[in-house]
């Protein structure tokens, strides 16, 4: 991994990463916010055979799994979790270690945001869940299934007729999940953008075109007004580009 910016100061003494420089490119997070991860193809497609990780690489995974273990929780949309496979992350006692030297828990909870409440309290997801899964949905959703899922996990009903992540993320801060990490899919992240509480963005561009037929990174369903992105790094691997940026967090619609 080398890093092509910022270019090699007095303060970055070498463009070559190890794991520890890795860790600290990603690092001087704000006491709470929301980071999006995604991974996209040179051609802007936002999967491969409908999932984002036929796009990856192992150090994009590295990565991934690097922003989890400084995230309080991991926010997902319910049919993106499906469609990857989620699983609720184990307890390992080396990356346990070092988020609790953080002063973050054990181990981060998935967060679900699901409008129809389409999971299933005998999901693996949230029945073999380390630390609980937190389901997000809205009070239009079946209160029957609602009150099925609140008996074994947490769940957070913000908003009437759909989900209202700003209220979401209230609601999340007043667990103790004020730094979240999301990884979309694209129908989330256009809607955490719409509702102005996206701090930054981390995107992989993978040196893979895809051609016609994958959706972008934010759902083209949405009406986003532009968002101007700060870089902070761009870092390389094997054609690989990392990216980190920061925005200015739109005003809510």
């Amino acid at each position: 991994m080398r890093r092509l910016f910022p270019p090699a100061t007095e303060l970055l003494e070498s463009d070559a990463l190890d794991d520890e420089a890795l860790e600290q490119a990603y690092s001087d997070e704000p006491a709470d916010f929301v980071r999006i991860n995604f991974v996209a193809s040179a051609d802007g497609a936002s999967s491969l055979d409908g999932r984002a990780g036929g796009l990856g690489s192992a150090t994009d995974q590295q990565v991934l799994r690097l922003l989890r273990d400084r995230s309080d929780g991991i926010l997902v949309g319910a049919g993106t979790a499906r469609a990857e496979g989620y699983r609720p992350l184990r307890d390992d006692p080396v990356r346990s270690a070092a988020r609790m030297a953080r002063g973050l828990a054990r181990v981060a909870p998935m967060i679900l945001v699901s409008q129809r409440l389409s999971v299933e309290p005998s999901d693996p997801i949230i029945a073999r869940a380390v630390a609980r899964t937190v389901i997000v949905t809205c009070a239009n959703s079946d209160p029957e299934r609602r009150e099925a899922l609140a008996a074994v996990t947490p769940l957070i009903v913000a908003g009437e007729q759909t989900v209202d992540l700003a209220a979401a993320r209230t609601a999340l801060a007043g667990r103790g999940l004020r730094r979240l990490v999301c990884e979309g899919g694209p129908t989330l992240f256009g809607t955490a953008l719409a509702a102005g509480i996206v701090d930054e963005l981390c995107l992989t561009i993978s040196p893979m075109l895809t051609g016609p037929g994958a959706g972008r990174i934010i759902d083209g369903h949405l009406e986003i007004d532009p968002v101007r992105l700060r870089l902070r790094h761009l870092l390389e691997e094997d054609g690989y580009f990392f990216l980190r940026y920061s925005l200015d967090r739109p005003r809510p619609r």
